[in-house]
């Protein structure tokens, strides 16, 4: 028998909403703004009626219990996972025309470059750089260094969008938005869906990560992106994040984060240099 939530029921008050949006900061991190309870009733509203909830105190109580399944739903319902191929682009040039050409003169010999993709959603992101790579590694870095020189971490707080993009699959739609004619090659038609292909797979490695937990099973990086990430803590989480970043760099490491994120007024611990609109905050010997 269908389950049918009454408007009456679906009610969040003032209480709820506090007790709902605390609940998510202490697991997640993420800060639910004064008078965004139409956030949490749109996002909620399937897991709410999914557990045969009959009031929002009956879903905090669950949120707040050791089901951990539940926990892993809601913070996958309440996060934000929009995403495409190479979106912006600028960023992408930049890390084209300049990260990749730094990185390949700060490299030490024989090691690989390595890379985290932080909030990496459903893999349009890290599978972007991969390609991206394939390509600067087959023309400007051709005979300097190979795909194999690198990996790439991706991680996400929400186990089910790490899970599809393991898969490397994507729809014609998910496919199409913003990926340039370049990189078609790079998919193969597998029944009505379009699947990554291997080489660019296999740079990648997949792993469920919540932003607020110890970084150290992570391993060092040359370069993090943590973009359209930031936005959604406050900013005493924020610079904790960003330091913690920090730690994981070697000196003249890259951080680059999203269009509208900056660390002014947060951090000096980096340098920026300006690659047209895009800001790229880089470690420096000497700044702590």
């Amino acid at each position: 028998m269908e389950n049918i939530v009454s408007r009456e029921e679906f009610k969040l008050d003032k209480k709820d909403f506090e007790l709902l949006r605390k609940q998510i900061y202490r697991m997640c991190g993420l800060t639910i703004s004064d008078g965004k309870e139409y956030l949490i009733l749109h996002r909620f509203k399937a897991l709410y009626k999914s557990r045969n909830c009959r009031s929002w105190t009956d879903f905090y109580k669950l949120l707040v219990s050791g089901d951990m399944q539940f926990k892993e739903e809601a913070i996958s319902a309440i996060s934000t996972h929009e995403t495409s191929f190479f979106r912006d682009n600028h960023p992408f040039t930049s890390i084209r025309n300049k990260v990749l050409p730094e990185l390949l003169k700060s490299r030490r010999p024989g090691a690989d470059i390595k890379i985290w993709c932080a909030a990496s959603s459903t893999g349009q992101e890290p599978y972007s750089l991969s390609m991206l790579i394939h390509e600067w590694t087959r023309t400007v870095g051709a005979g300097r260094i190979s795909p194999a020189d690198f990996s790439i971490l991706a991680t996400d707080i929400s186990g089910a969008v790490i899970e599809k993009a393991k898969t490397g699959l994507f729809t014609n739609h998910e496919k199409s938005r913003g990926l340039p004619a370049t990189y078609d090659k790079y998919f193969d038609k597998v029944g009505g869906r379009w699947q990554v292909q291997p080489p660019v797979q296999s740079m990648v490695t997949f792993k469920k990560f919540n932003l607020l937990d110890s970084f150290r099973s992570l391993g060092q990086f040359d370069f993090v992106m943590c973009r359209n990430v930031l936005i959604y803590f406050d900013d005493l989480t924020k610079v904790d994040i960003v330091h913690r970043i920090h730690d994981l760099l070697p000196d003249k490491g890259y951080l680059m984060l999203g269009s509208t994120e900056t660390l002014a007024g947060h951090t000096d611990r980096f340098a920026t240099e300006h690659m047209g609109a895009v800001i790229l905050y880089r470690k420096m010997r000497g700044i702590k």
